[in-house]
């Protein structure tokens, strides 16, 4: 899956001659099925968020932190204060010949001593951050630039706006439930993952996963153009087989044309 400067490689088994014995598995661990189907959608849901902020911005977007002076009621308030506020931001960009602002963003409320609504945004850099300031006027507005190597970067903001959702949930009692984070709508592009049927025996996988730290260097020969930079291996006992995701990064630093 390429996005932006961005790619990952996941090796997965498949599951054409097995599928028999699978649902009869499937019975027999039902219960314990829906926990890893629900932490599967966990991570889905969390690698999707970091592959739209890597395909479709760009060093030298912002990063922004934006509370409010006066807290929200309820989160139906904070939506409806958000959603008015990326009307202003589009309103201004119109005025200056510029298409609707790309974002992503996710509505927070603090942990304990600090119940209050924030919100954390990625956002294109056609406004400077002055007028994103301005634009907000509803509390404190912090912003920082992107950049796709240094401190802000784009690994580090999604893990940031990716926080662990059970901790998370023992003091967000205001937004329990209900679904966190959202986007522009109708401008933001959605990797398609690239599939290489190439098949790899048991004995290969296993190899990988009993040499952990040969994987980089395998991977950074198939894939010359890019940096070798984590991996994680998961063993499903459901199945009793092994997941591979590796994650790479592009040599050459992307630039918005």
């Amino acid at each position: 899956i390429k996005s932006g400067n961005q790619f990952e490689v996941e090796i997965y088994p498949s599951f054409r001659h097995q599928i028999p014995d699978m649902i009869r598995r499937h019975k027999e661990k039902k219960r314990e099925s829906r926990e890893c189907q629900k932490n599967l959608n966990d991570r889905n849901s969390k690698k999707k968020l970091m592959r739209l902020v890597h395909e479709n911005f760009y060093t030298g977007d912002y990063w922004c932190t934006l509370t409010f002076k006066d807290d929200p009621e309820d989160l139906e308030t904070a939506e409806r204060l958000i959603k008015n506020f990326f009307r202003r931001i589009n309103r201004a960009r119109k005025k200056k010949g510029l298409e609707n602002a790309k974002y992503v963003y996710v509505i927070e409320e603090g942990t304990y001593g600090t119940q209050r609504f924030h919100l954390h945004l990625i956002i294109d850099n056609g406004l400077s951050k002055d007028e994103i300031e301005k634009k907000w006027g509803l509390g404190f507005c912090n912003i920082k630039t992107l950049n796709y190597y240094k401190e802000e970067n784009f690994i580090g903001v999604c893990k940031y706006m990716m926080k662990d959702e059970e901790t998370y949930k023992k003091t967000a009692f205001r937004l329990k439930g209900k679904r966190r984070w959202g986007s522009s709508k109708g401008n933001l592009v959605l990797p398609k993952p690239s599939k290489n049927r190439t098949k790899l025996s048991r004995k290969k996988v296993m190899d990988m996963v009993l040499n952990q730290d040969s994987i980089g260097e395998r991977l950074e020969r198939e894939y010359p153009n890019y940096n070798f930079k984590e991996v994680e291996i998961r063993y499903n006992d459901w199945n009793g087989l092994f997941y591979i995701y590796a994650r790479m990064q592009s040599k050459k630093q992307r630039i918005r044309r």
